[in-house]
């Protein structure tokens, strides 16, 4: 497992005019495109092309599971927000989660966790601020589907507050010129 490569980013499919009606509609005023890094494994047959990936990082609850084709590109820089997701997890952690994958779908019975194809991913992400009483609500938009993500809150919660803390120790940051109005 080559956990030392760059992460390549997958194509980000919605964009800044579809993202921001699906973001006021959760109550954000506020909203920015991000790419939240992730650790991708196939899950296939033995022999034979990849027929999902599970995506996730040791800070997660649960990974995602992807299906079909992973089609990553080569990463650029686009001003959008980058967030560590975390470490990989381990490669029992990623048996346990396709357990519970295949639990819920037991026709994928045999198909298994392929270690040899770890890889880092960049997810695209549009991160929603609503206004609350003592905090900023979070909302996390999926730039695949548009979907809202909450179990990707707490990887994306934990990239913030580690950019907060590398950007107190550096000094102040032009980090708002990169953001997208909304």
């Amino acid at each position: 497992m080559d956990t030392t490569a760059p992460a390549s980013r997958l194509a980000r499919q919605l964009g800044a005019t579809a993202a921001e009606p699906r973001l006021r509609r959760y109550g954000a005023e506020r909203f920015e495109p991000a790419w939240l890094s992730l650790w991708a494994v196939a899950v296939g047959r033995e022999t034979g092309a990849p027929l999902a990936w599970l995506l996730a990082a040791d800070n997660l609850p649960r990974a995602m599971l992807m299906a079909g084709a992973l089609t990553p590109h080569p990463a650029e820089h686009d001003g959008a927000l980058v967030l560590e997701g975390g470490r990989p997890p381990t490669l029992p952690q990623f048996e346990r989660w396709w357990l519970w994958e295949r639990l819920a779908r037991p026709r994928r019975w045999s198909l298994r966790v392929q270690p040899a194809t770890l890889r880092a991913v960049e997810f695209p992400l549009w991160l929603g601020y609503s206004p609350g009483r003592r905090h900023a609500r979070l909302i996390v938009l999926s730039g695949l589907s548009g979907e809202a993500l909450g179990a990707l809150k707490p990887a994306v919660l934990a990239g913030l507050r580690d950019r907060a803390r590398a950007e107190t120790a550096s000094g102040p940051s032009t980090r708002d010129d990169d953001r997208v109005p909304g």
